[in-house]
């Protein structure tokens, strides 16, 4: 089975930017006006229309209020531009106010005419391409080394997630929901191809990536249930419309806004190979508005530079590169960095460098479900995609007030740096790594796992604790003195990033003191109270930038009796957290 590459060439204007001003005329696209010569005058042509009126995400303070009002734009303006253009047969849309038809020539052309209309652009089809590689199949499932490559094992354990109670989209072929790994996770089906009741998958890969995410000993999140669009069929072709009814169906599967049904993270193992084609960009801002986070496969064009297509290259979406089991980056993984060109006019300034892709995952020989009840190997940046959604659906688990942005940058500044340091175009920001994910998003570290109950009698385990009381413990001042450092170090920047934002910033007196850091208990208690106090003001500013409940910040743990290596290694896990927090709050503020 390939991982796939689709060759779409929607151009940027199909959506336009929410809440762009009023155009002086319509127009139709090159590729549109290049298809309209070559068709004959009876003959018609796919296209999409994008009409002026959209509505402001921000205008709107909770989800139901902005799928209403959604809903209230479109019914309010495109009967009018129908009736204008003398168009019938379409197809409507309100997650962005535009309608697919089949015109011909003089209609397309009469429609960019019609006054409400931005823009008219060619609908073309999409196809899966080549690319990735299918090993054999087995008959049950072994060797899925991603998961524990991430950590999610780690965090099943020790902070009890497994994404109970959160929904994962996916967008894909479908999905063998009678397959024993992913019985029961099916809490929502959509065929967008066939319309069949039911769900299957034709293709096989709908199937494997929806594994990855929830599918038993093989799933990121195998707590958590799948809302299922199938865009495109056995042949690996969609339309750009039918993605954008899936991504529209995904809001709302059940058709009422007042209940709370959408996922709260969608994988979308798909792209193209056409870089800042802007299409898709506002049901991605729309997804966000939402409380929907949008992860991409970076696509299989690699090795070479800046080949990482839309909708993977937005500044919005989360683009996951692959890497294989020795840790290097995928061959066929793309590369950053995305010279962004700004075709909507919303930012960032054309020529802007974006760092992409954001993270990478295990994308190479993955263990997943497949239709008839087996498993099988693939590979590509369409199974490294579903390793970020499901720790997303873990970590939302965990927080399940935060943002999408401040999951996304979460799973951002806690990557396992690779390659060269700091973001990279091969790796972005690093590898996965759902733990450190977790400590930077809830502000504590991840709870230390449960010692397995003894079963030696008393006397063999008195004297195994008079060993490890002989033992040689590895404790400094000088190690004390950094994990203070660094704590002061975050403190101090977000008390600078305070008064860059607010004009002032409370006096700490736990700063000014310039006592020498002994190795004592007390000592550890004041490093942790500094590492705690910058992560509370970080989720404060946080609240102010992104809008929204404040980010969940875990409580401190019990202050221990004694000083230990184990409570010295934790107290310099949250002084590194806490520095973590901070400087992608800082880079969120840059971004404002």
């Amino acid at each position: 089975m390939a991982a796939p590459r689709i060759a779409l060439s929607l151009a940027a204007a199909a959506c336009a930017a929410l809440a762009a001003a009023p155009a002086a005329h319509a127009e139709t696209t090159p590729a549109l006006d290049r298809e309209l010569a070559r068709t004959g005058a009876g003959g018609t042509v796919a296209v999409i229309a994008v009409l002026e009126s959209q509505v402001d995400p921000s205008a709107h303070p909770d989800a139901e209020a902005l799928l209403r009002a959604l809903r209230r734009e479109a019914a309010r303006t495109q009967p009018a531009v129908a009736r204008a253009a003398d168009v019938s047969g379409t197809r409507r849309f309100w997650l962005v106010n535009a309608m697919a038809l089949r015109a011909t020539p003089a209609q397309a052309r009469e429609l960019a005419s019609t006054p409400g209309v931005e823009r008219v652009e060619l609908d073309r089809p999409v196809r899966i391409a080549g690319g990735g590689v299918r090993a054999s199949s087995f008959p049950a499932a072994g060797g899925a080394w991603g998961l524990a490559a991430v950590g999610a094992p780690a965090l099943w354990a020790r902070a009890g997630v497994n994404g109970a109670g959160i929904r994962i989209g996916s967008i894909d072929t479908g999905v063998d929901a009678s397959h024993p790994a992913l019985a029961g996770r099916v809490a929502a089906w959509r065929d967008f191809v066939a319309g069949r009741p039911q769900p299957y998958d034709d293709n096989g890969h709908g199937t494997h990536t929806i594994g990855t995410m929830v599918g038993g000993s093989v799933g990121m999140a195998p707590g958590a249930s799948v809302v299922v669009a199938r865009a495109m069929g056995a042949d690996g072709l969609a339309s750009g419309s039918t993605l954008l009814a899936a991504a529209q169906w995904m809001t709302d599967p059940d058709g009422n806004p007042a209940t709370a049904d959408q996922p709260q993270v969608v994988n979308n193992s798909w792209g193209t190979q056409v870089r800042s084609d802007g299409w898709f960009r506002p049901m991605v801002r729309q997804w966000l508005a939402l409380g929907i986070v949008p992860v991409f496969a970076a696509g299989n064009t690699g090795p070479g530079p800046s080949t990482i297509g839309s909708p993977a290259d937005y500044p919005e979406s989360l683009a996951v590169g692959s890497i294989g089991a020795g840790g290097s980056v995928s061959q066929f993984s793309a590369r950053g960095p995305v010279v962004w060109t700004d075709p909507d006019g919303t930012g960032p300034a054309a020529g802007t460098l974006l760092a992409k892709p954001d993270l990478v995952a295990p994308g190479e020989g993955i263990v997943s479900t497949v239709p008839g009840g087996g498993y099988a190997a693939y590979s590509g940046t369409s199974m490294a995609a579903p390793h970020a959604a499901g720790a997303v659906a873990l970590l939302r688990q965990a927080a399940p007030s935060a943002a999408p942005a401040a999951v996304m940058e979460a799973l951002r500044a806690g990557a396992a740096d690779r390659g060269p340091a700091g973001p990279d175009p091969d790796y972005g920001r690093g590898l996965l790594d759902l733990p450190a994910a977790f400590t930077v998003l809830t502000g504590g570290p991840v709870p230390a796992a449960a010692a397995p109950p003894a079963t030696t009698p008393a006397p063999q385990r008195r004297a195994a604790r008079r060993v490890g009381r002989r033992a040689p413990v590895r404790m400094t001042a000088a190690q004390m003195r950094t994990s203070r450092r660094i704590a002061r170090v975050a403190a101090r920047r977000v008390m600078a990033l305070e008064r860059r934002l607010a004009g002032r910033a409370a006096p700490w007196p736990l700063l000014r003191s310039r006592a020498r850091v002994t190795l004592r208990r007390s000592e550890m208690l004041t490093t942790r109270r500094i590492a705690r106090g910058a992560i509370r003001r970080a989720a404060r500013l946080e609240t102010r930038l992104l809008g929204g409940p404040r980010s969940a910040v875990a409580r401190l743990p019990r202050a221990p009796k004694r000083l230990s290596p184990a409570q010295l290694r934790l107290t310099d896990r949250m002084a590194r957290a806490a520095l973590r927090r901070v400087r992608a709050l800082e880079r969120l503020a840059a971004q404002r």
